[in-house]
């Protein structure tokens, strides 16, 4: 039987990210599903998003992946924290993440955010709205990676996000949230990250201290030219061939 794959998108994203994605593991045999998280899709109610916190996010992959027989895993940005998580609670073949958030222990701050989200951050009240990135804003954390008609084209697709959810993650165990806390000693299958060397939304610097956080559990790559967007820039079919290929090394 074809192994499963579930495909978990990230903050300011809905399911229609991993379209590419899930043409190529359909192609390779593998049985494809892409998990729309709460309240991310293009008519949703502001007031309705602002009530999505991350608990709400991994409950919704949760209820998809227990339904199916140890599926992989692949997660992007945010997603790829949601997967973290549920590799402590769930019989996994593999968790994959590309470019993926870092758990509580992992101070996720750093310099080269400030001019994407210094204006968010330092508002009072963020988690009782929602947080809309201006295009600048968007252009800088999301899509420098991209050219001028790529960045148009995904600008179309991204959505306002969460104040609580990015309030609950954005401050590591300076926080007072645990929803994103990782016992790293729970996790039993294999798991490989990927992060670019040039992403302003999860620096390089936060790949790497999650790399030290998993020790020998996760196999980590870096792409030194890439941006956050590794599912989208040029490229990302050699990306998937790179996952295609450890997947099968580990027997998924």
């Amino acid at each position: 039987m074809s192994r499963a794959v579930v495909f978990v998108h990230g903050m300011w994203s809905q399911a229609c990210v991993w379209d590419g994605w899930l043409s190529a593991f359909s192609q390779s045999g593998y049985r494809c599903h892409v998990v729309a998280l709460p309240a991310h899709h293009s008519d949703v109610s502001e007031v309705e998003l602002a009530c999505v916190g991350f608990d709400d996010c991994v409950d919704a992959v949760a209820s998809v992946a227990t339904g199916l027989e140890r599926p992989i895993l692949i997660g992007h940005s945010m997603g790829g924290l949601i997967v973290q998580k549920l590799a402590q609670t769930l019989l996994l073949s593999a968790a994959v993440l590309l470019n993926s958030a870092a758990p509580r222990a992992v101070f996720p701050l750093r310099p080269v955010m400030l001019p994407g989200l210094a204006r968010h951050f330092l508002r009072w009240g963020l988690w009782k709205g929602v947080l809309r990135l201006s295009r600048r804003e968007a252009d800088y954390l999301l899509f420098s990676g991209l050219d001028e008609t790529d960045r148009a084209r995904w600008r179309a697709s991204s959505l306002p996000e969460s104040g609580l959810m990015a309030y609950q993650l954005g401050f590591g165990r300076l926080g007072w949230s645990r929803v994103h806390e990782v016992d790293l000693t729970r996790i039993t299958c294999p798991m490989l990250a990927l992060a670019g060397g040039r992403d302003h939304m999860i620096p390089i610097g936060v790949s790497r201290a999650m790399s030290r956080f998993y020790g020998s559990k996760l196999r980590y790559r870096e792409q030194p030219e890439c941006g956050h967007w590794l599912i989208g820039e040029a490229g990302y079919p050699e990306r998937i061939a790179e996952i295609h290929s450890w997947l099968s090394a580990h027997g998924a």
